[in-house]
């Protein structure tokens, strides 16, 4: 029987708190979630992957249990998950999910894992131009007047590339409830997105052992940065989900956690 998660806090550098879920037995799991997001997303997963590891998932700053700072770039996230992987210790594995992916790739490519292992599941590099570029003027505006529902479906449709038609059964599921609220938070994320450029070549320096995950029915941007990605850190592995998306960890959680598996502790 699943034990349910720990609901607990801890301290980021700059004093703001950090609200996260701690599961499971065995070595430690950090996991950053993605935009329009937070720690419960994961539970379905977490059911799943704490059998194997200790998982911890923070809620990103300025959602659910954290606080906010005044001032926000990458390097804030950085700090954010440094301050998990104190908490989680040495040889602390780190699973980052889409724009929570961006923030662990800095993380290891700026700090380095002490003996972990990186995950990288559908990161949205700008393998093909800028992933919002003149686009977010329009979501900036639609935030301002506080139209989060039009605004999520316009970051669907122009940043994530759903096609429009999908949109409507989106609406429908409780993942579109829970994400619209948050749809303020992803403005500044997108900035940090395109401020990173198109050159992946600085990936080249992590050293973690490094898996990358990709959905094959996901938008052909991020299974392109999937590949991408991959051919650029040293010893990457890359493993492909049959038939899922960038929501895998929602939509099949045992195949999910299986690939985190395979890739931290590959079998012989």
């Amino acid at each position: 029987m699943t034990t349910p998660p720990d609901l607990q806090t801890t301290t980021s550098a700059d004093g703001t708190t950090l609200g996260y879920l701690r599961q499971g037995t065995g070595p430690a799991l950090v996991v950053t979630h993605g935009s329009v997001a937070t720690s419960e997303q994961w539970l379905p997963a977490l059911a799943h992957l704490s059998e194997s590891f200790t998982c911890l998932v923070h809620d990103r700053r300025g959602r659910g249990r954290s606080g906010d700072g005044p001032t926000y770039d990458l390097d804030t996230e950085v700090a954010d998950i440094a301050a998990m992987i104190e908490l989680a210790g040495p040889g602390a594995h780190l699973l980052g999910h889409s724009y929570g992916a961006l923030c662990a790739l800095a993380y290891a490519e700026r700090r380095g894992l002490d003996g972990g292992h990186l995950v990288a599941f559908e990161p949205p590099l700008a393998v093909d131009g800028p992933v919002a570029g003149e686009n977010l003027a329009t979501y900036r505006s639609l935030i301002a007047d506080g139209h989060f529902d039009e605004a999520f479906a316009w970051a669907l449709v122009h940043f994530v590339r759903v096609p429009e038609e999908a949109v409507p059964h989106l609406r429908a599921t409780p993942l579109w409830s829970a994400c619209a609220p948050l749809t303020p938070t992803w403005t500044r994320e997108l900035e940090q997105t395109d401020a990173l450029g198109s050159d992946l070549a600085h990936y080249a320096s992590i050293e973690a052992p490094t898996g990358v995950i990709a959905g094959t029915a996901t938008t052909p941007f991020l299974l392109t940065s999937a590949h991408e990605l991959t051919a650029t850190i040293p010893g990457a592995q890359l493993l492909e989900l049959e038939d899922l998306d960038h929501f895998a960890h929602l939509v099949d959680p045992p195949r999910f956690a299986d690939a985190v598996r395979r890739l931290i502790d590959p079998a012989p």
